[in-house]
C-alpha cells in the first residue's frame, strides 16, 4: 500500500455488481494492473481471453462496442466506430455500417472502412493467425471458393465491400441476428494493410483506441500510454482517465492476491478471482469484504471429455464420469457456494432464455455421485474394473478441480493422472490445440467458458459445433464433438426469427449435447474480486462478467 494511505471501509459487499463504485471523471495517474498469466496475444485477430478483450477496449475500437454501463443494458452493443447500428436488409443477410469521421491511429493516420475490411480478411488466415474467434468465416465464406486470407489472396473476399472510405457492407450467406455483437469483437478492430506484419503484428500493432503500447516484455510487463491522436469527441464509450496503464505479469496466484490486498496493485485484470487462502482472509475481515464483489460471471466451469481419446470414445465411459462426479467436492474445489459458484447440471446460464434446469445425470440427493449408475455404465462399456486415464489442467483452482475429480471417480475404479500445462498458452496451444490433446492423451481437461457474446449462440456454439473445431490452436470445441444432429439444430436456430421457438431449439441442442456426455458441468461461476478503495468507476461489466478496466480512474491520492 502506498505510504500514508489507511485502509478504509469501502463501498460495500457486491457494490460494483449492477452499479458503479466511486464514480468520477478525474484524469491522471497510472492504473496498476496485475495478472498471473500473460496476454494470449496483442494482435486483435488472435486473442480469445476475456480479460484481454477488456484490455483491447483500451487499445482498439470496433464498429460496435458494449457500453460503459453496469446495468443489463450493457449487454446490448452500441455504435463505436460506426455512427449507428448495422442497417439490415429485409432478408437479414446484408448489414451496412457508416463510420464516424476523424478517428485516428496512434501514428496519426485516419481509420477507414478499408482497414476494417482488411481486419475481417485477416480472420480467414487461420494458418498464419490462429487463436481468435472465427464466426465470420462461416458467415461470409463461399464454400465453393474458400477464401484463404489476405496473404494468399489480397482482394478475394467478395462478401465484404467498401464503396467508400467510410462505408462497409457485409453480405452474409444466411441471416444472423446477432451480427452487431460480432462487430464488437476485437478481431474486427481496424488494421491498416501497410502496417500488417502477419504473425508478428501483435509485436507492434496500430492502436485506434485511447491508448497505445509503450512497452511489452512477455511474461513480465505491459505498459500503455495515451494515443496522442485519440479524440474523445469521437468516442462515446471510453472515458480514458489514467495517463498510463501498467500491467505486471507472471507471479504466482497467491502472491498476486497478497500484493493486491496490500495495495501494491489496483486491480487484478485477469479476473480469475481471489484464491482460497486470501478468500478466507477477506471473508473474515469486514473492511476487506466491503472492498469485494462476488458476481455471477456468466461463465460455466466444466470438465470437457474428448471422445477421440480412448476409452472416452465410448459413450458409456463418458456417462460413468458424469454419474461418479461428487458435485459438492468439485464446488468446494472452486471455492464453495459463495466464491466458487452455483452447482450446474447442464450448460446454459440462468440469465439466457433457453435455460431449462436440465439434469441428465442425477448424482443423488446429496450430490455426491450416483456410484451404482456409474458402475453400470462402466459394465456396459466392458470396463467393470475401471481404467487409467489422464486429465489436463493448469495451476491454481483448475488443479484443485482436477484433483477433486480424480478423487470422485477413483471410487468406481477410474484412475486419473494429472498433467499440468502452461498457463499462458493453456487455451491457445495447450488444451485448445487438438494435437496437444492427442500428444498427452488428455481424455479429460479442466476448463471454463463465457459467451463470446451474450446470446445462446454466443454461449454454446463454439463448444459443440463440429464446424468450429480448430486444428491450429484456439479451439474451444475441446470434446471435438462433430454430430450432424447438433450442427443441424444450430443451423435451424439461425433462421428462426421467433425468439420463443429459437429458445426451444437451443434447449434441444442442450439435450442432444448432454446425451453425448462430452461436457461435465460443475458450477455456474461466481468469483470473488477485490477492488482497492482508491480506484474510481469500478463495476462488473454484464457482458464480460469482470471489472471493466477501460472505465477506471484513480482518486487524487492513493
Amino acid at each position: 500500500m502506498s505510504a500514508g494511505i489507511e485502509l478504509q471501509t469501502g463501498a460495500g459487499w457486491d457494490a460494483a455488481v449492477g452499479s458503479m463504485v466511486n464514480p468520477s471523471d478525474r484524469r491522471g495517474g497510472t492504473l496498476r494492473l496485475v495478472s498471473s498469466a500473460d496476454v494470449d496475444s496483442l494482435d486483435p485477430a488472435r486473442t480469445y481471453y476475456v480479460w484481454v478483450w477488456l484490455l483491447q477496449r483500451m487499445l482498439n475500437r470496433t464498429l460496435m462496442a458494449y457500453p460503459t454501463d453496469a446495468a443489463l443494458t450493457g449487454l446490448t452493443p452500441v455504435p463505436d466506430l460506426a455512427e449507428a447500428p448495422g442497417e439490415v436488409s429485409d432478408d437479414g443477410r446484408t448489414w451496412t455500417y457508416r463510420l464516424r469521421p476523424g478517428v485516428r491511429y496512434d501514428d496519426g493516420t485516419e481509420v477507414t472502412s478499408f482497414d476494417i475490411r482488411y481486419a475481417v480478411q485477416r480472420v480467414f488466415a487461420q494458418d498464419v493467425l490462429p487463436g481468435g474467434p472465427t464466426y465470420l468465416i462461416s458467415l461470409l465464406d463461399d464454400p465453393d471458393r474458400p477464401y484463404p486470407g489476405p496473404y494468399r489472396d489480397p482482394d478475394g473476399l467478395a462478401a465484404v465491400r467498401t464503396p467508400d472510405a467510410r462505408t462497409i457492407v457485409f453480405h452474409l450467406r444466411s441471416p444472423f441476428a446477432d451480427f452487431d455483437h460480432l462487430m464488437a469483437q476485437p478481431c474486427v478492430s481496424p488494421v491498416p494493410r501497410s502496417a500488417d506484419t502477419g504473425a508478428r503484428y501483435g509485436e507492434d500493432p496500430r492502436c485506434s483506441g485511447p491508448y497505445r503500447i509503450a512497452a511489452y516484455r512477455p511474461g513480465e510487463l505491459l505498459r500503455l500510454d495515451r494515443n496522442p491522436h485519440w479524440d474523445p469527441a469521437t468516442d462515446p464509450v471510453r472515458p480514458a482517465l489514467p495517463d498510463q496503464v501498467e500491467l505486471t505479469i507472471g507471479m504466482t496466484v497467491d502472491e498476486l492476491d497478497d500484493r493486491l490486498i496490500a495495495g501494491e496493485f489496483d486491480i487484478n485484470l485477469e479476473g480469475r478471482g481471489i484464491q482460497h487462502a486470501a478468500q478466507r482472509r477477506i471473508m473474515a475481515d469486514e473492511v476487506l469484504q466491503s472492498n469485494s464483489d462476488n458476481p455471477k460471471t456468466g461463465f460455466l466451469q466444466f470438465i470437457s471429455v474428448n471422445k477421440q481419446i480412448p476409452p472416452f470414445d465410448n459413450v458409456h465411459v463418458r456417462r460413468a464420469v458424469q454419474y461418479a462426479a461428487d458435485k459438492i467436492l468439485l464446488q468446494e474445489a472452486r471455492g464453495g457456494p459463495v466464491t466458487g459458484g452455483e452447482i450446474a447440471t447442464a450448460l446454459f446460464p440462468p440469465r439466457l432464455p433457453a435455460y431449462q434446469g436440465l439434469d441428465r445425470y442425477p448424482t443423488g440427493q446429496d450430490l455426491r455421485g450416483d456410484l451404482d449408475a456409474a458402475r453400470a455404465e462402466l459394465a456396459a462399456a466392458g470396463l467393470p474394473d475401471g481404467f487409467n486415464a489422464v486429465i489436463g489442467t493448469q495451476r491454481g483452482k483448475f488443479r484443485l478441480v482436477a484433483d477433486a475429480l480424480a478423487e470422485s471417480v477413483a471410487r468406481v475404479g477410474i484412475r486419473l493422472s494429472v498433467v499440468e500445462l502452461d498457463v499462458a498458452s493453456y487455451f491457445s496451444l495447450g488444451v485448445g490445440k487438438p494435437a496437444t490433446i492427442r500428444e498427452h492423451s488428455l481424455g479429460l481437461v479442466v476448463t471454463d467458458w463465457g459467451a463470446d457474446f451474450p446470446t445462446e449462440y454466443g454461449f454454446l456454439a463454439p463448444l459443440v459445433d463440429g464446424r468450429q473445431i480448430k486444428e491450429a490452436g484456439g479451439n474451444w470445441n475441446l470434446a471435438e464433438l462433430d454430430e450432424p444432429a447438433v450442427n443441424d439444430l444450430i443451423d435451424r436456430t439461425l433462421i428462426t426469427a421467433d425468439p420463443e421457438r429459437r429458445a426451444r431449439l437451443w434447449q434441444e441442442v442442450e439435450r442432444e449435447v448432454m446425451d453425448h456426455a462430452v461436457i461435465l458441468p460443475l458450477v455456474h461461476d461466481k468469483t470473488l474480486h477485490y477492488r482497492n478503495p482508491w480506484v474510481t468507476n469500478v463495476y462488473v461489466h454484464p457482458a464480460f462478467g469482470l471489472y471493466d478496466v477501460q472505465a477506471m480512474g484513480l482518486m487524487e491520492e492513493r
